[in-house]
Formats: C-alpha cells, sequence, structure tokens
C-alpha cells in the first residue's frame, strides 16, 4: 500500500486525507477501494468529468481542478503529476530494472528477455504496449511489491521522450534491439534517431549495463561518456549470430519467431540475461517457449491458405525482415498484403519502392498494396504482380479473388492501416 500524503509531499501540493492505495488507474470504469485515478485530459473526454464517479466508488484522485473534496491531489498537470509519481515508485524499487528500445523488435525482446528471467526471478513486465509517456508510468505504479526484477518496453517517436521516460525508470540494465528509420519524418538523419535512443543510456544507473548494437559509434560513445558497461551484439559484436547458433556460447537457437531478425534479438537477450545472473543455455530454453503475440509473426491457417500475421505496425527495416523471413521459411506461391508504413519523411517514396523491389526479389507473385504511398511507389515499377486498395476491406476483397490455393500471405502494415481488421475478418468468418 502507498500512502496518499505521502504521495502528495512528492508532488508538492496539499495534503489531502490519508487514503492508502495499491492500484493506479487512468479508465475511471476501474475505480474500487484502493484505487488511484489520474484524471488526464485526452480527445475525447475529460477525466475530471469522472472523479465523482471515482470517489463515490471509494477511490482516490489526482486532479488539476479544484472543487473536489475528499481523498484528491490538486496539481498543476495530471499527466506531469502522474510521470513525478512513477519516479517516486521507481525509487522504492530495490530490485533490478531493465529498459528496452530500439527502432524495432521491442516487443518480442521485452517478452523473450522476461521469459529468460522468469527461470529464477519473480519477473513483471510492460503489458501489451504500454510503452509510452502514461503506460510507462502505469507499468512502475502498479507493479507487484514482491517483485524480484521489472522489464520495461519503451517506445519514441520524437527526441527527448526516452529522456523523460528514463529519468522516471532509470534502469540498471539498458538492452536497444537496433537502429532504424521508424518515425523518420520526425528527424532529420538517421543519426539523428540513434542520438535519440541514445537518451536512454543518460538515464541508465551509474555502474549500469549497455547492450547495443556493434558498430553503432553514437551509442557506444554515450555508453562509455556515462561509464556503462558494454556488450555488443550483432556481427563483429561481444555476442552474435553465427549459422543459427547463439555465439560466442555455441547454443542452437530454436524460435517460435520466423526471420534472422528475431534470432540476433533472442542472442542480445540471452547476454542481457547472463549477466543478470541467468545461465545461457536455460535462457535459450525459455526464449524457446515464448509464442508470438497477433500481429507479431502469428501463424494461421484459413481453408487451404496460410497467413503470416505481422500486422502490427511496419517500417522499412521490420518489412523487409518479414518478408525476407516468410520467403524462406514458407511454401510457395507468396503473397504480401503491405499497408503504407507512415512517419518516414522525405524518405517515404523511395522507401516503399526500395520494399516493392525486394518483395518482387524475393519472388511474391502478388503484391496487394494498401494506402496511397504504395500505389504511388508502384506507378514506378513495371510489374503485373500489384494490386492496389483504398483499405483493408478493399484489400480482403482482392486478396479473395487472386489468392492461389495453398498460397503463403504475408499481412504487414503501420498500425494506421489498420490491417489487423483483415486479419480479424479472416479468423472470424474464412477465406
Amino acid at each position: 500500500m502507498r500512502s496518499l500524503i505521502a504521495l502528495s509531499a512528492r508532488l508538492g501540493c496539499p495534503a489531502p486525507e490519508e487514503y492508502l492505495f495499491d492500484r493506479v488507474i487512468l479508465d475511471s470504469r476501474q475505480a474500487g477501494t484502493s484505487s488511484l485515478f489520474f484524471a488526464l485530459s485526452g480527445r475525447n473526454t475529460d477525466g475530471h468529468r469522472f472523479v465523482e464517479a471515482v470517489l463515490g466508488a471509494g477511490g482516490a484522485a489526482v486532479v488539476s481542478r479544484d472543487g473536489f473534496t475528499g481523498s484528491v491531489l490538486e496539481v498543476d498537470s495530471v499527466e506531469e503529476a502522474l510521470l513525478e509519481a512513477s519516479a517516486w515508485a521507481r525509487e522504492g524499487m530495490r530490485y533490478p530494472v531493465v529498459g528496452i528500445t530500439g527502432s524495432s523488435g521491442k516487443t518480442t525482446t521485452r517478452r523473450m528477455l522476461a521469459a529468460a528471467l522468469e527461470t529464477r526471478f519473480r519477473t513483471c513486465q510492460t503489458r501489451g504496449n504500454l510503452n509510452n509517456h502514461l503506460g510507462l508510468p502505469l507499468t512502475l505504479l502498479n507493479t507487484p511489491d514482491n517483485t524480484e526484477v521489472l522489464v520495461l518496453e519503451m517506445g519514441m517517436n520524437h527526441s527527448g521522450e526516452l529522456l523523460r521516460l528514463g529519468w522516471a525508470a532509470r534502469p540498471c540494465l539498458s538492452l536497444i534491439t537496433n537502429i532504424g528509420t521508424a518515425h523518420m519524418e520526425n528527424f532529420s538523419s538517421r543519426e539523428g534517431i540513434a542520438e535519440a535512443k541514445a537518451e536512454i543510456l543518460q538515464c541508465t544507473e551509474k555502474g549500469g549495463i549497455a547492450v547495443i548494437p556493434f558498430g553503432e559509434v553514437t551509442l557506444q560513445d554515450e555508453a562509455e561518456y556515462r561509464g556503462l558497461e558494454i556488450i555488443t551484439h550483432g556481427a563483429g559484436g561481444d555476442c552474435f549470430l553465427e549459422n543459427g547458433r547463439a555465439m560466442p556460447w555455441g547454443i542452437d537457437l530454436v524460435l517460435n519467431y520466423r526471420g534472422e531478425h528475431n534470432m540476433q534479438n533472442a542472442v542480445a537477450v540471452i547476454a542481457a540475461a547472463q549477466r543478470l545472473g541467468i545461465d545461457p543455455v536455460i535462457a535459450a530454453e525459455a526464449i524457446s517457449g515464448v509464442q508470438p503475440d497477433p500481429g507479431r509473426g502469428d501463424v494461421f491457417a484459413s481453408g487451404n491458405l496460410k497467413f503470416v500475421d505481422e500486422s502490427y505496425n511496419a517500417n522499412p527495416e521490420s518489412t523487409e525482415a518479414c518478408l525476407s523471413a516468410t520467403a524462406q521459411f514458407y511454401d510457395k506461391p507468396l503473397v504480401a498484403v503491405l499497408g503504407d508504413m507512415l512517419e518516414l519523411g522525405d524518405r517515404s517514396l523511395s522507401s516503399h519502392k526500395d520494399i516493392l523491389r525486394k518483395a518482387l526479389a524475393l519472388g511474391y507473385s502478388r503484391l496487394i498494396l494498401v494506402g496511397p504511398l504504395y500505389e504511388e511507389a508502384s506507378k514506378a515499377l513495371s510489374s503485373g504482380c500489384f494490386s492496389t486498395a483504398a483499405g483493408w476491406e478493399e484489400a480482403l476483397g482482392i486478396l479473395k479473388a487472386v489468392a492461389e490455393p495453398r498460397s503463403t500471405i504475408l499481412v504487414k502494415g503501420s498500425n494506421g492501416m489498420k490491417l489487423s481488421c483483415l486479419i480479424e475478418q479472416v479468423k472470424k468468418e474464412g477465406i
């Protein structure tokens, strides 16, 4: 249980009547005894509208307006108070906290590392995709008292975001999967993305550990400047993938995730787990049991077709990796339903052209392209393999018409293209 009076002192606001809480919520419908509600204002609603209901249900609330009586903290900014409260919660954690970030592969890497650590420790991890300025504080504030290791996924799409998240989380070990071109529209260069990812290293505890991609000079320099212990992963690094084996341990990797990119991340996970006290062989065995989440490599059959569901988000690196893995591990004919890759800035058109060229080179017989970016890119290439669609429903109609029996169908696109709806419809009604 945490004290509302103690939190008020941390936030520098007037002390309320005492209230003990062990749950922090952003949804008023979850209110009840021992819950603390942060009344955030969003695009669609204002949490202050529901404060009275929370108080009536036996909860307490953090607000930025007056006029409420009872177990209430009045602050200048509810959002800033949430982040400050999470930093306050972090100070009471006397166990390792791990931060994971990267341009792609964060969620899969986080789940693999949690599985490895669970072989020895009571491990808590980020749930779902709660990896932003609201989700990370919720995780810190709701971590059970008996936790022995906490694994946090940390996302960003602007410079400065990881500084804020890292300030609250203060990881003792930071793992960066890769530096890619996701969210490129918000940065002037790939170097700018690397600098933004390096922010997590600036917040890593003194004497902490940095598990970083080999050859990323910006990350290496920042880790050295911070005096962190450095473990590099990837070709040429301290740990690497060689013919399907995790080196330098010589462990044969067996994953439920397809693709070299996932195996590379598994190698980084084994290194991080070993540094936290897990035998590499045990870590690899634990990783082998992790199943893909929907939208992140889940494979299922519908009729005589096989679907590879990679519908949860896309950038050039992850899309190319998924195209290659599908072509390597699954039978032809190969079909890809590709949704536009968003937030790529000036590189958008060239990136979409490169993906189409890659897919053709890999032998995909049909590419169903969803969105204006892929449509524009397809006009520059001469191929009869392309079909264009304005949205997922039209794409599904095309797929039903053109998919040959026993085809393997990869579905990949940015979340904004809603290709997960196509997958849900196929699972619900078949094809």
